[in-house]
């Protein structure tokens, strides 16, 4: 019996876009394989960016110029904006994202 898994991000079960890719042999690991797929990462611009995305390394990710939050409660990627900004709760605490990266934005 398969068990429906729920997307926090798109807050639905099965979420095609953010499913664990089933695993493959002799494939090479993604550098972002060690963040969750609804983190969000949060730019000291206040740009929020997705994991996965081009305009950021994950080697870069780390304080004091990122904030992020591993698990985000559903809905708040649709609702960032300056006046519902999301506080990081990872990294630096201080970063707050008031903004979507457009390239993100258009693969949800």
């Amino acid at each position: 019996m398969t068990t429906m898994q729920y997307c926090e991000r798109h807050e639905m079960h099965n979420c095609a876009d953010c499913a664990p890719s089933a695993p493959q042999r002799s494939a090479p690991t993604s550098e972002w394989d060690d963040w969750p797929a609804a983190a969000i990462i949060i730019h000291a611009s206040g740009k929020a960016h997705l994991p996965g995305c081009m305009h950021i390394a994950p080697d870069d990710i780390r304080p004091p110029r990122y904030g992020w939050v591993l698990t985000p409660s559903p809905g708040s990627w649709r609702r960032l904006a300056a006046s519902s900004p999301l506080r990081a709760t990872k990294g630096n605490t201080e970063r707050a994202a008031v903004s979507r990266c457009e390239s993100c934005d258009a693969t949800q």
